[in-house]
């Protein structure tokens, strides 16, 4: 009977953890233009169990209960959550292909001098002032793609103390699969191997409210 109580509550704390988590998650940050399908997949990456559901989300704890959001666009935190499924249709959902982030690759290091050399001269550095990284990266990405260069943006959440650290990297045209990381501060990255490894890549700089959404200004 005890061992039963003991469960019990045990339970009920975690439950009301994950709440809490889910709550303080939710209210951390804000994007005005965040849709049922970036909303499932950004609390995915955070660890909830989270799908899209037509006009909302559905979250699952690990107790069974499941809650409802839905993004709230330009009000405060990041959706409005319910007890029970929200009766009202929400707006256009889009879509995101299950392979347009990829989460903790790691990059092969390029050692081809000329190609290093030939993307070091195509930009001065550094292309914008320290802690700009995502507008720099930005730049640099339509900067290479304009040279017909594969290009792709790498994310770490935790860089920068916790502002987040974007920046680039470019892949050898004529090694496949060999690649040159590019800070748009620093330059090419040839020497550090923390570049070449990022929680988070991916090809369009619009998956990067996904896996981040803007911190709230309060």
């Amino acid at each position: 009977m005890a061992f039963v109580l003991i469960l019990s509550l045990y339970l009920s704390v975690c439950q009301c953890a994950e709440e809490n988590d889910l709550w303080l998650l939710l209210s951390s940050y804000e994007d005005i233009s965040i849709t049922v399908s970036d909303l499932a997949f950004f609390l995915a990456t955070h660890g909830f169990n989270a799908k899209p559901e037509k006009s909302y989300v559905v979250v699952k704890f690990a107790s069974g209960k499941e809650v409802y959001l839905t993004p709230n666009g330009a009000a405060p935190r990041l959706a409005d959550l319910w007890m029970t499924p929200p009766s009202a249709s929400g707006g256009p959902t889009k879509v995101i292909s299950s392979d347009a982030v990829k989460v903790n690759v790691t990059y092969k290091m390029t050692t081809d001098e000329p190609f290093i050399k030939k993307v070091s001269r195509y930009t001065i550095f550094p292309v914008t002032p320290l802690g700009m990284c995502y507008d720099g990266s930005q730049k640099l990405f339509e900067t290479y793609k304009s040279f017909g260069l594969n290009t792709t943006y790498l994310f770490d959440p935790s860089g920068f103390d916790s502002q987040g650290h974007l920046w680039v990297a470019v892949e050898d045209e004529d090694h496949a699969n060999a690649w040159l990381a590019v800070d748009s501060y620093y330059g090419v990255m040839t020497k550090d191997d923390y570049y070449y490894h990022a929680p988070y890549s991916f090809a369009d700089f619009r998956y990067l409210d996904s896996v981040n959404p803007k911190w709230k200004l309060s």
